[in-house]
């Protein structure tokens, strides 16, 4: 005959067994975040009302720096956050789950974000320059460059604008 002891140590497995057996249908597989959008035009129309804020600020802030209103190093700390932001923008588009009629347009506003993204990067470069007293030639080839990165992002924000269902 079973002791009780033998009988508690058997119940007390299979319980512990069953138990891990509803652990692995009660933990999610997938744990990435997605965003959950239903309106594909209002989520572009935010986006890029949120783009557009990022730019302006960036744009005043560059020129403040390029006026010397602006320390370098505080300027490249705003434009970092700036990216990060971008970044996060990117990041939104991405995971939005964006239906096939809509993906095109979506592609176009992330090339565009990408674009902005790029021209932060150079406005950084140019405020290491400054700082550094570098020869103000090779500032003028990327403030050429700035300018050439603001085109492409326009016309990326065009394209994604024609390119809705």
């Amino acid at each position: 005959m079973a002791s009780k002891k033998g009988i508690g140590i058997t119940a007390t497995i299979l319980v512990g067994v069953v138990a891990a057996s509803f652990l692995v249908y009660l933990i999610p597989e997938d744990t990435t975040m997605k965003f959950v959008v239903s309106d594909f035009k209002k989520h572009l129309d935010e986006i890029k009302e949120k783009k557009i804020l990022l730019e302006n600020s960036i744009q005043d802030s560059f020129e403040n720096l390029m006026e010397k209103k602006l320390d370098p190093v505080e300027y490249t700390e705003i434009a970092e956050l700036s990216s990060l932001q971008v970044r996060g923008l990117v990041i939104e588009l991405a995971t939005s789950g964006a239906t096939e009629e809509w993906s095109d347009s979506y592609v176009a506003a992330i090339q565009s974000l990408k674009k902005l993204n790029e021209q932060i990067a150079e406005t950084i470069i140019v405020a290491n320059m400054l700082y550094t007293n570098a020869d103000s030639g090779d500032i003028d080839k990327i403030l050429e460059k700035i300018n050439q990165l603001k085109e492409e992002s326009l016309n990326l924000v065009k394209k994604s604008d024609s390119l809705r269902p």
